[in-house]
């Protein structure tokens, strides 16, 4: 991805393509459409007053605009969106926006109780996850000195629950590798239980237990991020590479 341009790649295949954009909108999330099979992007308007949009990957039909209903659907960046139970979902201030995949309608559920008393980024607020198979929320203290994590323990019902405190010593850390950059904080992982930090100071990301000891550090490349998306490889050879625009196998990002 460049300034102005998206790109789908599977790194299993090598396969690239290019996804089309618009003057007035961006992708900022794709879903596979449960009930047609078919691989789908959100379309973010550029203008607030404008319609999100769904495009269907090699499709030769225009997006299709989403009706919000009257709800106030705020900004949204790849970099945060979480892809869980069937639903794009992302937080700001005390609000997480809800897009269902399946019936692709908005919706919203309220921040945990007591977030608020922690710092979030200003934009897109706390850091959505996976944690034990269930939504999880992560924020920063005010004090810069832990981070807390909510865990959603029944979807239905959407009743939260406060699950652990990470200890951050942001003035050792700080001394070691650089200064620490709450505006991207955290980007929390759950794997066999075991629940770490990914944080970034000055050019380092850190990967830090919930003691706040490094279990993992890597100097990060210019416009390296850390975010919450995962490599999953699959062999599946999907039918719209070949229909986008720009598409190639084994050429360049992999050569």
């Amino acid at each position: 991805m460049s300034a102005g341009q998206f790109s789908i790649i599977n790194p299993a295949t090598r396969q690239c393509a290019r996804l089309p954009v618009t003057d007035t909108h961006r992708p900022v999330g794709m879903y596979p459409h449960s009930l047609s099979g078919e691989y789908r992007t959100l379309l973010a308007p550029h203008d607030p007053d404008d319609s999100y949009q769904v495009y269907t990957l090699g499709s030769s039909q225009p997006p299709r605009h989403i009706d919000i209903d009257g709800l106030v659907v705020e900004e949204v960046s790849p970099f945060t969106l979480l892809l869980f139970h069937h639903s794009l979902r992302w937080c700001a201030d005390n609000v997480i926006t809800v897009f269902d995949t399946t019936t692709e309608s908005f919706g919203e559920m309220l921040a945990p109780h007591g977030a608020d008393q922690f710092v979030r980024d200003e934009i897109y607020g706390g850091a959505l996850f996976e944690v034990d198979g269930m939504l999880g929320m992560s924020c920063l203290n005010t004090e810069f000195t832990s981070i807390g994590i909510w865990a959603m323990q029944n979807n239905e019902s959407r009743v939260w629950a406060f699950k652990y405190r990470f200890e951050l010593p942001v003035a050792e850390l700080t001394m070691q590798f650089g200064k620490f950059k709450p505006y991207c904080f955290g980007v929390p992982s759950s794997w066999d239980g075991d629940v770490s930090m990914l944080l970034q100071f000055g050019d380092w990301l850190l990967q830090l237990d919930m003691d706040g000891k490094v279990v993992a550090s890597l100097r990060r490349h210019k416009g390296l991020l850390p975010t919450q998306h995962r490599l999953k490889q699959t062999l599946v050879q999907h039918s719209f590479f070949p229909t986008l625009e720009g598409y190639v196998v084994n050429a360049s990002p992999f050569i």
